[in-house]
């Protein structure tokens, strides 16, 4: 099964790989993710943050963080995992080589998510932040200015996946 998410997902991974940027991280929800999402969402909450990367071994991620809890979901997977914000200990964003990379300690577990974008990953940790979680940001901006994100273009993000996100 990975090695065709290989296949299928081949030119964003040489792009990761090689270019150090993935051409998916600053984007808008897809129309699969805002139904997933939507369905594990609690009445009445509304959207605080979300990040799209890689998952390793697995293929491409969101995160998303509501009043109630975090919302993960793996593409290559079906159902979304909800965690209750209470039950997070620690959240951290460092920038690495394929961009940021984010890590969720809840429940005894832990999760991470490579190759996302730095201005919606600073959406992440100032919603962690606001609950009294731990959580660090490391805010160094990417090498080259042809892959630095645009705080604009996040917010643009940002509230289309929450106007999207509203119940109907």
């Amino acid at each position: 099964m990975n090695f065709l998410n290989s296949l299928i997902h081949g030119d964003a991974l040489t792009e990761i790989l090689m270019e150090g940027h993935n051409p998916y991280a600053l984007q808008k929800l897809d129309t699969a993710d805002v139904d997933a999402l939507r369905q594990a969402m609690q009445t009445g909450d509304t959207l605080q943050g979300y990040v799209i990367g890689r998952i390793v071994m697995s293929g491409r991620g969101v995160w998303a963080v509501t009043e109630r809890c975090v919302l993960l979901r793996n593409a290559s997977q079906t159902g979304v995992h909800a965690i209750a914000l209470d039950q997070v200990q620690h959240f951290e964003a460092v920038r690495g080589r394929f961009g940021h990379t984010v890590r969720l300690s809840a429940q005894g577990r832990q999760w991470s998510l490579y190759g996302v974008d730095r201005e919606l990953t600073r959406s992440l940790h100032l919603a962690f932040q606001a609950r009294g979680i731990a959580s660090q940001f490391e805010d160094k901006p990417a090498d080259s200015p042809f892959w630095r994100s645009s705080e604009a273009a996040a917010r643009d993000c940002l509230q289309d996946a929450r106007g999207r996100l509203q119940p109907a």
